[in-house]
This record gives structure tokens, sequence and C-alpha cells, in this order.
């Protein structure tokens, strides 16, 4: 249909209110709209039911429905034309295992995606358990909250963003290590905690290299450049006193930009609340 065609065939049986068994059917061929599609399985149930109230039996086959005349069109025997080659395979027996066996090898099977997705669906929701499973990288997830008490959405959303964006392999990645990096994100530098990241599959990684680098959280250090850009942005200021609190993500960059990313995103955060506030 994306190519402006369409082009279906539909299988048509009938049967009586209540019956459950299954009747020969009839194939229409090539039927390219819909209102042709309906029109073409209302004759042929037509011509079903007549058969069969006149005490004969269908025979399987394909039919041209003509749109215009609203006549169906016989057009091959399924089972005899030699085109199917439609015929039981000799060398294949009935096999019907024990129910036993069944039951054994149905519990050796692994975990089905749309089992996957309910069982994590609970502390994610379904939109990111979704995301995991269908990106295969579900495993990790798993792997990183077993590593650590991490909350689940965290692990959830640094899995599907920065490890996905990082164009990292899930199955390659340090869970327990790249955990402890995650607990400590939020006083990292960003720089360092997006090379931790990046570095997380490597099997010399190691999350103390990273830990130990952290962000800048004095606000004895902090606040003569905070001041600093204050002053250099005087309109800013204004605007953002006058109720424009949108602002304060500019001043934060400006003092990312100033310390190479190297401040604590929150100790900034509180800082100027605290002086745009004065």
């Amino acid at each position: 249909m994306e190519k402006g065609s369409l082009r279906v065939d539909a299988n048509v049986s009938v049967r009586p209110a209540g019956s459950t068994e299954l009747r020969t059917r009839c194939e229409l061929k090539n039927m390219n709209s819909f209102n042709f599609i309906a029109r073409g399985i209302e004759a042929e149930v037509e011509r079903q039911v007549a058969l069969y109230e006149r005490g004969e039996e269908v025979v399987q086959q394909t039919y041209d429905f003509d749109a215009a005349t609203g006549q169906l069109t016989p057009h091959r025997a399924k089972e005899e034309a030699d085109d199917y080659r439609y015929f039981p395979e000799p060398d294949l027996v009935p096999l019907e295992p024990p129910r036993d066996l069944v039951e054994l090898l149905r519990g050796e099977l692994p975990e089905g995606p749309g089992a996957r997705v309910r069982r994590l669906e609970a502390a994610i929701g379904f939109e990111l358990a979704n995301d995991l499973v269908a990106s295969g990288r579900d495993r990790l997830y798993e792997r990183l909250l077993s590593a650590d008490e991490l909350e689940p959405r965290v692990a959830a959303n640094v899995v599907m963003n920065e490890i996905a964006g990082a164009g990292v392999d899930p199955d390659a990645v340090d869970a327990p290590e790249l955990a402890k990096v995650i607990r400590e994100r939020e006083r990292l530098p960003r720089d360092v905690y997006a090379a931790a990241i990046a570095a997380s599959a490597s099997p010399s990684f190691a999350a103390a290299e990273y830990i130990g680098q952290t962000a800048i959280t004095d606000a004895a250090e902090l606040g003569p450049l905070v001041d600093r850009i204050l002053a250099a942005n005087e309109s800013q200021v204004a605007a953002y006193r006058a109720g424009k609190e949108g602002l304060l993500g500019f001043f934060v960059g400006q003092v990312m930009r100033e310390t190479q990313g190297k401040a604590d995103a929150r100790a900034v955060n509180e800082l100027l609340r605290t002086k745009l506030g004065a």
C-alpha cells in the first residue's frame, strides 16, 4: 500500500452457526480495493452456502472476482494442480511426543520478549521496558540492578540514552564498575562522566579512575565565578528576577563553560538561586 497499490488474497469457508468444523476453503485472488474484497467475500459466501444447501460439496480452488459483473470465475483446483505439488511428505511421519517431555522442554525455554516486558514494566513502565527489550539492552539493565541498588528508572535511562548514545556494546559493559559511576554521577564533571560511559566496555575499565575526579562543589570556590557571570549579564539577571526563570539554565551553562564542565550542577543551581533571589 505504501507504493500506491493493493493486492489482496482472501480465503473463505462457511459452516453452520455453532459448528466448530473446519470446512473446505476457497481463495479469491488479487483483489485491489477494500470494497472489492468485501463484495468478493460476500459473493463467495453466497456461492458456498448455496452449494451446501443443494447437498453438494465445496471443492478447494482459487477464484477471480470480477468487480464489474460481481461474478466469480474458477481459476484452478489446488490439490490437483501440478504447480502446487500439494501432497503429504512421505518421509515425515506423525510425531506425538510424551506430555512430560513437552513440559520439560517448555520449562527449559528462555523467557520470551513479551514476558520480559511485562516483568520489567512494574518497575519502569511499559515504554521503557519495551524499548529495553526491543533494543536488546534489557540484560545490561538487569545486570546494573544486580550489581548495585540503583533506582530502576535511573538505570534504564542510562542504558537507553547514555550507553546507546555512546555506541557502547551493552554485552561488553562491566556492570558492577559502571554501577559505581552511575551512583556518583551527580558529583562528577560532565566530561568525566561521559568518558566513563564511553570506556565502560573496555576490559581495563575501573570506576575508581573516574570517581576520584569529583566535581567542584565548594561554594567558596564557585561564588566568585558566579558573581562575575551575573555581573557580566545584567539584562538576563533583570529578566530572571522579572519572572523569566528559564534563564537559570543560561547561567548554569555559563558556569559550566567557565569550569570546563567540572562544576557540580546541583551546587551551581543552588548557588545561583540564592544569589538571584537576593
